[in-house]
C-alpha cells in the first residue's frame, strides 16, 4: 500500500512472477482483491479449520528430482519431431548460429503433415538500437493513460483492430523517440508480441500459456494513416504463421535440456544474443492485455486506474506494456536504467502519436 498520492488516493503493487502468470491470470489475480461496487462483497466464512499443506523435506524434493531424471529422455523423444523442425521460430532461439541449419535438418528428417506446412518463413531481421544490450539489474519506469475511445475511432474509421492501432501507436512514438535522439534506423523495428494459447479449459487458471509472435512494426514509414495500415498487414502475416505453428513450441523448445542445465543454458544464451556481432531477435516488447470495461472497487474505494510493469531481458530491454480499463488504455514502460536515461519522454512521443493518427484519420475531437 502506498499512502500520501494527490487527492487522498492509495497506491496498491503487487507483483508475481511470470513463471507463475501470465497477463491474463496475472490480471484475474488481481480481481479477486477487487469489486464490481463499492460494497465491498461478504464471503462466507467457512467454521472449517483450514489445513496448511506440508512442506516438502530438501530430501523429499531431491528424491522427487531423481525420479524425474529417467523421463527426461522420453521428453525429449516427444518434443523431438516437432521441436527440433520449428527450432527456429522460436524468437529467443532463431538468431543463434547454427540454429537454422538444425531446424532445416529436423523438417528433414521430420517433414510435417501435408495439411499442416508452415506458411513461407519471412526474413524478419530486427536492427539493433540502444534496446539491444545487457541488462543491468536497474529499472526505469514511466506509466500514463490513452484513451480507448480514441483507439476505438481509429479502429473503425481503418478496419483495424485495437490492437493494431494499439502497436501502431507504440511504433509512431518510438519513430519520434529514436528519431529525437538521432538514432532511428533505416530498417523498421521488429517487436515480440505474446499471444495466449490457453483453451477453452484452461480458462480461469494460473500459469504462464502464452507464446511470442514476431513482427516489424512499421518504423521505417513516415506516414502515421500508412504505418498503421502496415502494421495491420503485418500483424495479420504474423498471425497467420503463428498459428501454423504448435502451441507448445516454446515448451518444446526448452525440454530439449535438462532443468538441471536450463538455467545456465539460459544465461548463456542471454549474453551472447547482446553481442554486437548476433542479430538480436527483436527491440522490444508489445504486449496488450484486455481488462475491465467497468468501474472496480478496492474496499469500497475506486480504481482509477491500472499501470502494468513487465520484464525485460538481456537482448530486449525495452516492454510496452497496455492494459485497458474502462475508457482508457492504461500504459506501463519498463527499460534498463543503464540503456534508457527517461522512458517518460518516449511515454509522451507515443501520446504524441495518438494523437497524430488521430489527425491522419480524420477522428480528432471527436
Amino acid at each position: 500500500m502506498v499512502h500520501g498520492l494527490e487527492d487522498g488516493r492509495v497506491g496498491l503493487i503487487t507483483k508475481m512472477h511470470h513463471a507463475a502468470v501470465d497477463g491474463i491470470a496475472g490480471t484475474e489475480v488481481v480481481t479477486v482483491l477487487l469489486d464490481h461496487s463499492s460494497e465491498p462483497t461478504r464471503q462466507p466464512v467457512s467454521a472449517d479449520p483450514v489445513e496448511p499443506g506440508t512442506v516438502p523435506s530438501e530430501w523429499r524434493m531431491f528424491m522427487r528430482g531423481l525420479a524425474g531424471v529417467p523421463l527426461q529422455p522420453m521428453r525429449v523423444l516427444r518434443s523431438l519431431p516437432r521441436g527440433l523442425r520449428h527450432l527456429d521460430d522460436a524468437p529467443m532461439m532463431r538468431t543463434i548460429p547454427g540454429v537454422r541449419s538444425l531446424a532445416g535438418l529436423g523438417r528433414t528428417l521430420f517433414p510435417p503433415r501435408r495439411d499442416g506446412g508452415l506458411l513461407e518463413r519471412p526474413q524478419v531481421r530486427a536492427p539493433r538500437i540502444v534496446t539491444n544490450g545487457r541488462i543491468s539489474p536497474h529499472r526505469r519506469v514511466a506509466f500514463g493513460s490513452l484513451s480507448l475511445d480514441a483507439v476505438k475511432a481509429i479502429k473503425n474509421a481503418l478496419g483495424l483492430t485495437v490492437n493494431d492501432v494499439v502497436v501502431a501507436v507504440c511504433s509512431g512514438g518510438l519513430r519520434t523517440w529514436l528519431k529525437d535522439r538521432g538514432e532511428l534506423p533505416d530498417e523498421s523495428l521488429v517487436a515480440l508480441v505474446p499471444v495466449s494459447v490457453r483453451t477453452p479449459e484452461e480458462q480461469g487458471t494460473f500459469g504462464n500459456r502464452i507464446s511470442m509472435m514476431c513482427t516489424q512494426i512499421a518504423t521505417d514509414e513516415p506516414d502515421p494513416r500508412a504505418r498503421a495500415l502496415d502494421v495491420h498487414e503485418n500483424l495479420r502475416s504474423a498471425k497467420e504463421r503463428h498459428q501454423a505453428l504448435p502451441a507448445t513450441l516454446m515448451q518444446d523448445a526448452n525440454n530439449f535440456l535438462p532443468p538441471a542445465l536450463f538455467a545456465r543454458a539460459a544465461r548463456a544464451t542471454s549474453a551472447l544474443l547482446t553481442q554486437p556481432r548476433i542479430e538480436p531477435p527483436a527491440n522490444l516488447l508489445i504486449s496488450n492485455v484486455p481488462g475491465s470495461p467497468t468501474p472496480l472497487y478496492c474496499a469500497g474505494a475506486r480504481q482509477v486506474a491500472t499501470y502494468p510493469a513487465s520484464a525485460i531481458f538481456d537482448g530486449v530491454a525495452l516492454n510496452i506494456t497496455v492494459l485497458s480499463y474502462q475508457h482508457n488504455i492504461d500504459v506501463g514502460i519498463v527499460v534498463d536504467r543503464d540503456q534508457v536515461d527517461d522512458p517518460w519522454e518516449l511515454l509522451d512521443a507515443i501520446q504524441g502519436a495518438l494523437d497524430e493518427l488521430a489527425r491522419a484519420t480524420g477522428v480528432a475531437g471527436q
